[in-house]
């Protein structure tokens, strides 16, 4: 999130005060604290608005403060996520591999591409229509038993890309999924 939208999330107007900033989070963490309120959703907002209240009182913007001071804050903060980096890679360099394969990090690198799946389904379709048209084509020309075609070439041929289109299916349906998974992110921050 960004610094309008923690001001939105706690409804309040960019460079409220610190007053402000406390009564407007003491009033969402009322309202949306897992144990008073058991809505689905109030345990993810109320973490959100917590967020929002921890990173508004510990930001400088607004604040009467040194460049000097900016530039010290930005490098203690670069420090600080390059430290909890290092830490989180030494924590999966420590697990096996099978694990790390589960790891929210892992699976945040995996990216299917809507043009490559549909090239896929298409050229596997092609392979099996070329494969059928051209052995029924080649078996009408045919005069002789020499000039027949190979059904055992037809066959690994249509074994081929319906395989092909099979692997394409799996990851036409992973990347179906993928799309509601982004929907449903959108969506959820917008609601936010």
């Amino acid at each position: 999130m960004n610094l309008w939208e923690y001001y939105k999330l706690l409804g309040l107007r960019q460079g409220a005060t610190d007053d402000e900033i406390r009564k407007a989070y003491r009033r969402k963490a009322l309202e949306f604290h897992p144990d008073r309120n058991r809505a689905e959703g109030a345990h993810d907002m109320f973490i959100r608005v917590t967020e929002a209240y921890d990173y508004l009182t510990s930001h400088p913007h607004g604040r009467n403060i040194t460049e000097e001071e900016v530039l010290r804050n930005y490098q203690a903060w670069v420090s600080y996520r390059q430290a909890e980096a290092r830490k989180r890679a030494e924590e999966y360099a420590r697990v096996t591999y099978a694990a790390f394969r589960k790891s929210t990090l892992y699976k945040s690198t995996s990216n299917i591409d809507g043009t490559t799946v549909f090239l896929g389904l298409g050229l596997a379709v092609a392979v099996i229509f070329m494969t059928i048209f051209g052995y029924t084509y080649r078996i009408k020309r045919a005069t002789s038993l020499q000039e027949e075609p190979s059904v055992t070439l037809a066959l690994v041929s249509i074994t081929i890309g319906i395989i092909y289109l099979s692997v394409s299916i799996i990851y036409l349906s992973a990347w179906i999924a993928q799309e509601k998974a982004k929907k449903k992110k959108k969506r959820h921050v917008a609601e936010s």
